[in-house]
């Protein structure tokens, strides 16, 4: 069941021996172009966004950092494996890892308020995810983001209180 999902291309219908369409191909090759620069611009920007927030010089701000470095890191190694071929199989490993470590930025981002430079960074990069896991036919839950990182606490903290 799993390969005939991976075997589906976005339309549902079945490709012949896991091979992409020349479309998919030149989609897989422009998404990895555009996330790998825009997570070293959002690696840029969120840094500044710290440096000038009460996390600086935090184990936080350390944190989201390393989380963010290794998102940059997956999205120029997928950069490096897919587009370039005829199989999704060869660039899947990369495209899982990137999309691991998107939900690990995601995760350690929830209370941290991004800036209008910062935000657009990070919804641009969620929609390009988003392309990669439909090619890929990965699951991809971004639900955790409210478009308000940091602006809905008060509601995080009371959804599990009993009244």
């Amino acid at each position: 069941n799993d390969q005939r999902r991976r075997d589906d291309d976005y339309y549902g219908r079945r490709r012949r021996d896991g091979r992409v369409s020349d479309h998919e191909r030149r989609v897989l090759r422009d998404v990895s172009r555009r996330l790998d620069s825009r997570t070293r611009d959002f690696q840029r920007n969120l840094d500044r966004l710290l440096d000038n927030s009460r996390y600086d010089d935090t184990r936080r701000e350390d944190n989201i950092n390393q989380n963010v470095r290794q998102l940059r890191e997956a999205a120029d190694r997928f950069r490096d494996r897919a587009g370039d071929g005829n199989d999704l199989d060869r660039s899947e490993g990369e495209a899982r890892q990137l999309l691991d470590a998107a939900a690990q930025v995601n995760r350690s981002l929830r209370r941290v308020r991004l800036d209008g430079r910062t935000s657009s960074d990070w919804s641009q990069i969620r929609n390009d995810l988003r392309t990669v896991a439909d090619i890929y036919n990965f699951r991809f839950n971004d639900s955790d983001y409210d478009g308000r990182y940091g602006g809905n606490d008060d509601w995080r903290r009371d959804r599990n209180r009993r009244w």
